[in-house]
């Protein structure tokens, strides 16, 4: 939703608060580095427009914490929502988190969760044999696994990244389902180092944080404005006037200024207020500043006079 009129924004301020809540939380934000990453995942999976999936394939979409790689798998996964089949529910892009101590298992408990159907019946109950079993049978098309690195690095033990290792393998064996890691530039290495994965087509897109530089700077504030049309308030708030305080807060990675405008986008309701204002993006920096880090955001310093 754009509230980019006078009276489009009188209507979303109207709205409950807990839809605005809902709005601020769950913004989507076209911008160069999102729209570069659903290029690449589109090119991934469906390759030719209106044509067929390409299938038994894997891809990466890599960039450090707080490039965006979440929501931009997230929103691909909205293009292709859940559909009624005849064994079930189908899943054409199945979206899936790895987490720190991921196992065989427990990733197969989170296929169960992520695809729950009273209709489907499962040959076998053992997560370890059956989650393959379980992508097919959704009729899945593109299997993206975010925070693909808990699978394959930090400190996992040989044993399990080689479990890991094997069910992707498995997955991209079956020649039916194409495979996207997300995650940590790492990643591309582990990928590399394996043939049968680079075999099947790899390829992958590094999202780089929004730089520094004139181009830079003016991508990140043409940002700035296109989450401001976004807010449901009544007024503008102008996010772009403050540039180089969110730049240099976020090092130019949308995570993070996200999570800096959802604080203060319910600073504002809260408040009952027109729009976000400079104190509620104080107010929300306060808590978020590094240690060592004496830079005054949005003029924050003064307020602890």
């Amino acid at each position: 939703m754009i509230f980019d009129t006078p009276e489009a924004r009188a209507v979303a301020s109207r709205l409950p608060v807990s839809k605005r809540q809902h709005i601020i939380k769950f913004l989507r934000v076209p911008y160069h580095t999102y729209n570069r990453g659903l290029a690449m995942i589109a090119r991934l999976h469906r390759p030719v427009d209106g044509g067929l999936p390409n299938l038994g394939v894997v891809g990466g979409l890599l960039g450090e914490s707080g490039a965006g790689k979440t929501v931009i798998s997230e929103a691909y996964a909205e293009l292709y929502t859940a559909r009624e089949g005849e064994m079930g529910m189908e899943y054409p892009v199945l979206y899936v988190s790895a987490s720190l101590g991921m196992s065989r298992q427990r990733l197969g408990n989170k296929f169960q969760r992520a695809t729950a159907s009273p209709h489907r019946i499962l040959s076998r109950e053992d997560p370890i044999d059956w989650s393959v079993d379980r992508v097919l049978k959704c009729r899945t098309e593109l299997l993206i696994l975010d925070d693909a690195q808990f699978m394959f690095f930090n400190h996992r033990s040989s044993h399990v990244a080689a479990e890991m290792y094997g069910f992707v393998k498995d997955v991209i064996d079956t020649r039916m389902v194409s495979v996207l890691l997300v995650g940590e530039p790492d990643v591309d290495k582990f990928v590399y180092d394996i043939p049968s994965f680079e075999r099947r087509g790899y390829r992958s897109e590094f999202l780089d944080p929004l730089s520094a530089t004139p181009a830079g700077l003016k991508l990140f504030a043409d940002l700035l404005k296109s989450i401001d049309r976004r807010l449901p308030f009544a007024l503008p708030s102008r996010l772009d006037e403050y540039v180089t305080d969110f730049h240099k807060h976020s090092a130019g990675q949308i995570g993070r200024v996200m999570n800096l405008v959802e604080e203060a986008g319910y600073l504002a309701l809260n408040d009952r207020s027109a729009c976000i204002l400079v104190e509620h993006l104080r107010e929300a920096v306060r808590t978020r500043i590094r240690p060592g880090d004496d830079f005054d955001y949005f003029g924050y310093k003064a307020t602890l006079q």
